[in-house]
């Protein structure tokens, strides 16, 4: 998000500090909704990090319902056989948010862009 920030220009700032808008306002009004793509990047980056982590909800869970999607598709692998169409059926299901959020999330991105309000 740093790194984002520091590519939009000073000159947007300076102009909405010309036109009497204060830090708050500034920061709001004016870089927030510039770095919409970045926050909604991170967002989903972490969103499916968070998701897809096993050793962390393995390790804090101890009552069954608090088991995630992650931990529930490990149970139904077994040592010696497995149960192939159940799994992927799970398998499915459990993507179908993470696709459904990425899919929210890239339209947001392109609109995002779109109405950066820095002409080239």
């Amino acid at each position: 998000m740093r790194q984002y920030f520091q590519t939009i220009p000073v000159e947007l700032e300076e102009a909405a500090a010309l036109d009497g808008a204060n830090r708050l306002q500034i920061l709001t009004q004016v870089l927030f909704p510039l770095a919409r793509p970045a926050a909604i990047t991170l967002f989903l980056f972490a969103f499916i990090g968070e998701w897809n982590d096993l050793f962390k909800p393995l390790v804090f869970t101890t009552r069954p319902e608090l088991r995630t999607v992650q931990l529930a598709l490990a149970e139904f692998q077994e040592q010696f056989t497995n149960e192939w169409a159940v799994l992927m059926a799970a398998v499915v299901i459990a993507t179908v948010p993470v696709v459904v959020l990425f899919l929210v999330g890239q339209r947001q991105f392109i609109e995002g862009i779109a109405s950066s309000g820095i002409k080239s």
